[in-house]
């Protein structure tokens, strides 16, 4: 394509240049023609004084500065009278004149025109005629006449420095379009066929990444692409064997003591205790159910939103309660400070107190013993900010940039989030999202982090 388009151009630019250029160089010959054959006329006029005062003309005086006149511009000059009598010819004896155009030359007409003195024999001529005037009339009639064939070839040495020039300009043109078009394709097809291979389970394939401009910034952006598909991958399987281990585990264990109450094997007195831990296995399979049921609506776009006017502090007080129990077993201080005694949004209530519990949930199980976490709203502008913050272990820029994606799970040396799905935090920030709004994270590792998102605020006053 591109070469194609070189092509017409260099074709195009080649016919306007000729074109140009010959029409160029015909013009100022007409020109140089011209300007002789009024000089000549204008020098005849006072020559042809004589004829009214002698009654004869004498063009000797002239004739030797139209014979240089004429070696200068290698032309032939006839001078006839207003009755077609050759006063002066530089022509060979015998050649018949273009009476026809001489005839419009004494009408009082300058004319430019090509043609030929030997019509059987034609050489090309190029002719310039200018009417000789005294006073108000016209007395006679200068023609200038030159080849062509100097002129043609002129223009056909124009035309093969022109075809030679645009013949390099294409020949260099074509190996730079060659090289640039190969700089470009080059990396789409290394993209191409590393797509094949991601396409086909590989995922760790890369592209090297030699320029910056945008064919190298896609090459980046396909590098981050697969990388972000392998880091999916890789917590995709992660996910699936931890969550055949959750499932898997909590049924044995509720499965066999079950066999042990039914058969007798638990004693009357134990089995409140035994029947307590298949209780809590059972509500742990039903969130772990629950947040696979929610990832899936999320990505089927099914989320819908039933929005309402609520106090977010009374909100965060309901769920903080729920975890009053696990806060006292690790021996963590919660506590809640709000920006007014009431603040009210505008939002889903059900997703938002799934928010606020699966951060708290999220800080409970990070924050070690005798810890402390806190919980915040303040004003900005029109919105509520709500955040949850922890002393935590805190996270790596690592975990931070991975810790929203779906089945993701920290640092599994820290064996804190055993019973985890790797779900919790991306369903947080799907809800934030559905509601328009954002929730940011600010963590470092030992110093514990604090999970942020914005609601609309509403105005008291306007409820």
């Amino acid at each position: 394509m591109y070469l194609g388009i070189l092509a017409i151009s260099i074709a195009f630019l080649g016919i306007v240049l000729t074109w140009g250029i010959s029409d160029y160089l015909t013009d100022q010959r007409k020109a140089a023609l011209t300007d002789s054959a009024i000089r000549v006329a204008r020098s005849l006029e006072s020559v042809f004084i004589n004829v009214y005062i002698y009654g004869d003309v004498n063009l000797d005086p002239l004739a030797i500065q139209i014979e240089n006149l004429s070696d200068l511009l290698g032309a032939s000059v006839v001078i006839v009278n207003n009755d077609f009598t050759v006063l002066f010819s530089g022509l060979p004896d015998g050649t018949r004149l273009p009476i026809s155009y001489l005839e419009t030359v004494i009408d009082g007409e300058s004319i430019v025109f090509s043609g030929s003195y030997h019509p059987t024999n034609p050489e090309s001529l190029l002719f310039a005629g200018q009417p000789i005037i005294l006073g108000n009339s016209i007395i006679g009639a200068v023609l200038v006449s030159t080849s062509m064939a100097e002129l043609e070839a002129a223009i056909h040495a124009m035309y093969q420095i022109t075809s030679i020039s645009l013949l390099i300009a294409t020949v260099f043109g074509s190996i730079l379009i060659y090289m640039f078009s190969r700089a470009i394709t080059r990396p789409l097809r290394q993209m191409n066929e590393a797509a094949k291979i991601i396409a086909g389970g590989v995922l760790e394939k890369r592209i090297p990444v030699k320029t910056k401009d945008e064919i190298g910034q896609l090459a980046t952006q396909f590098n981050s692409m697969a990388e972000s598909l392998h880091n999916q991958e890789r917590i995709r399987q992660a996910f699936i064997s931890n969550l055949s281990h959750d499932i898997r585990t909590p049924l044995t264990s509720m499965l066999g003591f079950m066999k042990a109450i039914k058969d007798g094997t638990v004693p009357p007195e134990r089995q409140p205790y035994y029947l307590d831990i298949v209780l809590d296995e059972t509500e742990r399979l039903i969130k772990l159910s629950n947040d696979l049921l929610d990832i899936h609506r999320i990505q089927d776009s099914e989320l819908d939103l039933v929005k309402t006017n609520f106090d977010i502090n009374e909100l965060i007080r309901t769920t903080i309660l729920g975890f009053e129990q696990r806060a006292t077993q690790k021996q963590i201080i919660v506590t809640s400070r709000f920006a007014h005694a009431t603040d009210m949004v505008f939002a889903d209530e059900d997703k938002i107190q799934r928010c606020l519990y699966n951060l708290l949930d999220n800080a409970l199980k990070f924050t070690q013993a005798v810890g402390e976490i806190t919980v915040e709203t303040t004003l900005r502008g029109k919105k509520v900010v709500v955040s949850v913050t922890d002393n935590g272990l805190g996270m790596t820029k690592e975990e931070q940039r991975y810790v929203f994606d779906r089945f993701f799970k920290g640092d599994q040396s820290r064996n804190e989030d055993k019973r985890g799905s790797g779900l919790g935090l991306s369903i947080v920030n799907e809800f934030v999202r559905a509601h328009g709004e954002v929730i940011t994270l600010e963590s470092a590792p030992k110093k514990g982090s604090t999970f942020a998102f914005t609601l609309p605020a509403v105005e008291l006053n306007n409820m």
